[in-house]
């Protein structure tokens, strides 16, 4: 109906990207900033798509843009900077292709530890795939970095050991100390990959880490330990964001009922009644409508219900 004006545009751009549509997206923050060039937030928006999409070059180059055009651009200098200094550690990067994997790693001396990671995450690939009855059609990047270099990117807590944006990325050093923890890392930051394919960016935090923790290989007996130590319970409607923010402690607590909470969907409703409740949050159904529809149980009864196991 009013096709000329940007913040439309914009608006639309978001909800394809919360839905996980990122080629709609893209277009759309495009289109507003065709309409209006100095349109700081969808240059901000686009960037951010093609940073996770893996596109550094174009990122920087929509933010450049933003910065000469906009009189608040100067807010993107710190951005900049920092995508800035993660293009040139990529550039001395090399790279191994797989079918279902791109993995890029600093030295040559890394080359034996990278394919262990990339053997790793195809045996993942289809053992997860597998069991969800789904495969990610494109091939999915891999990023490999020192613990120094991952916590300079990423930003994360201490706790991290592993992180997934629109690639994975993992420190060399959990292959290097803690072999034992590779498969259960790698594993877990694939099953983000998939639940983001399926269900876009409205998956609440503790669907998508519960799901990530009841598919690594030795299943949640040992996050879910955790509650055994403490009668703390947080509840599942507070843990719908990230859990990036949290202290050691609560991440802890936080996994563990993430885990209990979904391997009682499993055990009440089956993975395959999972996957049609991602499947319709990226169609764009409300969380609790979708859950009520799905495991014909009304979300309010079951969080309570994991509050009190």
């Amino acid at each position: 109906m009013r096709p000329d004006e940007a913040s439309l545009c914009f608006g639309a751009g978001i909800a394809a990207f919360m839905l996980g549509q990122d080629e709609i997206a893209q277009t759309r923050f495009e289109c507003a900033l065709a309409l209006n060039p100095s349109f700081l937030p969808a240059a901000v928006w686009l960037g951010d798509l093609h940073y996770r999409a893996g596109r550094l070059s174009e990122a920087i180059s929509i933010y450049e843009t933003a910065r000469q055009r906009s009189p608040l651009g100067r807010e993107l200098e710190q951005q900049l900077d920092d995508w800035r200094e993660q293009q040139q550690l990529q550039r001395r990067f090399h790279e191994i292709r797989t079918e279902h994997f791109r993995a890029l790693f600093e030295t040559a001396t890394d080359e034996p530890l990278t394919r262990k990671v990339i053997a790793r995450l195809e045996a993942a690939y289809w053992r997860i795939g597998s069991t969800l009855g789904v495969y990610p059609p494109r091939p999915i990047t891999v990023v490999l970095y020192t613990r120094q270099q991952f916590s300079d990117i990423t930003k994360l807590a201490a706790w991290s050991v592993a992180a997934y944006d629109g690639s994975i990325r993992v420190p060399l050093g959990v292959a290097v100390e803690q072999p034992e923890e590779l498969d259960r890392v790698v594993s877990h930051e694939f099953v983000h990959a998939v639940v983001a394919m399926l269900g876009g960016r409205t998956v609440p935090a503790w669907l998508n880490e519960g799901l990530a923790t009841v598919l690594e290989p030795a299943g949640p007996k040992d996050a879910e330990a955790a509650l055994a130590h403490t009668r703390r319970r947080l509840a599942l409607p507070k843990l719908h964001g990230g859990f990036v923010g949290l202290s050691t402690s609560d991440a802890e607590i936080a996994y563990a009922t993430a885990a209990r909470a979904v391997r009682r969907l499993i055990e009440q409703r089956g993975v395959d009644a999972l996957v049609a409740l991602l499947e319709d949050l990226r169609r764009g159904a409300p969380f609790a409508r979708a859950f009520d529809q799905r495991i014909a149980m009304r979300y309010e009864d079951f969080a309570a219900h994991v509050s009190r196991d």
